[in-house]
């Protein structure tokens, strides 16, 4: 009966963190750039499962608990829409790869492509972080008219300068998430040279978030929430009458 207590209990907080996730993405619905997050479900199970072969042994028929938890969060790397802006700082990639920032010194990535030229004549992101071209360097804009072609050419008063640093990995999957929709490279993966890769300039890529499946994954967390509520009440309810039956004999 406590097994069942237990493994509400824990259901309860798995639906809360990822509520939490379904939140974040429907926050970031108009963040240019932003990749939707899936939170990756997994059952007491498999995540004792590496314990039921040690010394150890977890017993599961006795052992309190069960129920899931969150394993892990999940990054699409879906394409959003591409919109038009015709602003001449703004890029958009169209396929797989990312935009290389420096963030205090070490390379970031990113799909976000609103840029703006900072008080150095530096191009940035818009939270301020200098975008990087092909050979790692900041681009300097300063003393002309910027614009960015199809190739990622950055041009000044019709002059080809440099060209923006655009990379792929083979497993983008492996990036840690660290906010301001950046993405760090933690050795779990390998940089590439971005193959197939389209600019898009005087453009911006959406979010890939779905509104619709969001709101539905989000009612369905609610409705499994009071599924374990319910499953509580009524273990509660069960122990409280068995114990006023046994203690009354």
């Amino acid at each position: 009966m406590l097994q069942g207590l237990y493994a509400a209990a824990n259901g309860m907080m798995a639906v809360e963190d990822r509520q939490a996730v379904i939140a974040n993405n429907i926050a970031n619905s108009v963040t240019p750039g932003f990749k939707r997050q899936v939170a990756v479900q997994k059952g007491f199970d498999l995540v004792f499962e590496g314990t039921r072969k040690g010394t150890n042994h977890f017993k599961g028929m006795v052992a309190p608990g069960g129920g899931l938890k969150i394993s892990e969060t999940f990054s699409g790397f879906e394409n959003g829409m591409i919109s038009s802006t015709g602003n001449a700082l703004d890029v958009a990639l169209i396929g797989p790869g990312f935009f290389k920032v420096d963030v205090g010194d070490q390379a970031m990535y990113t799909r976000a492509g609103r840029f703006s030229i900072d008080q150095a004549g530096l191009l940035v992101t818009q939270h301020g972080y200098p975008v990087l071209d092909a050979n790692d360097e900041a681009i300097d804009v300063s003393g002309g008219i910027v614009k960015i072609d199809e190739s990622g050419n950055v041009i000044i008063d019709d002059i080809p300068t440099t060209q923006l640093g655009i990379v792929d990995f083979s497993d983008p999957h492996a990036l840690s998430r660290e906010g301001y929709s950046l993405f760090r490279n933690t050795g779990l993966t390998a940089e590439i040279e971005s193959q197939d890769t389209t600019v898009a300039p005087q453009s911006l890529e959406s979010s890939n978030v779905q509104l619709p499946v969001e709101m539905t994954n989000m009612m369905m967390a609610l409705r499994a929430y009071a599924a374990n509520q319910q499953v509580i009440s009524s273990v509660s309810e069960t122990t409280s009458r068995l114990i006023d039956q046994v203690g009354g004999q």
